[in-house]
């Protein structure tokens, strides 16, 4: 009768050793996981060397992107309508 007793309740000493694994767990892979996701949003652990850099005061490089309404905007053609001042973010959206 215990041993039925206790296979219905479990082994509470086994599921507090699954719990604190999973913590455990979770602590060595949540601060992996953000560096990787770091690393991919800083350039993949590229150098300056190995980027292409831009001076200060350079024109920039002629480039297309899409718009909000889904056109396609090309830097020239908006530099020959009026100036146009870049800034390229690295933090999120």
């Amino acid at each position: 009768m215990a041993a039925d007793t206790e296979s219905k309740k479990g082994n509470p000493r086994r599921s507090f050793m699954w719990q604190t694994w999973g913590i455990r767990m979770g602590l060595l892979v949540a601060p992996l996981a953000a560096a990787l996701m770091l690393t991919a949003a800083c350039g993949g652990g590229e150098d300056a060397s190995e980027a292409a850099l831009i001076a200060q005061g350079a024109v920039a490089p002629d480039f297309t992107l899409p718009a909000a309404n889904g056109e396609s905007v090309t830097l020239s053609d908006v530099v020959a309508e009026k100036s146009v001042l870049l800034y390229f973010s690295m933090g999120s959206g």
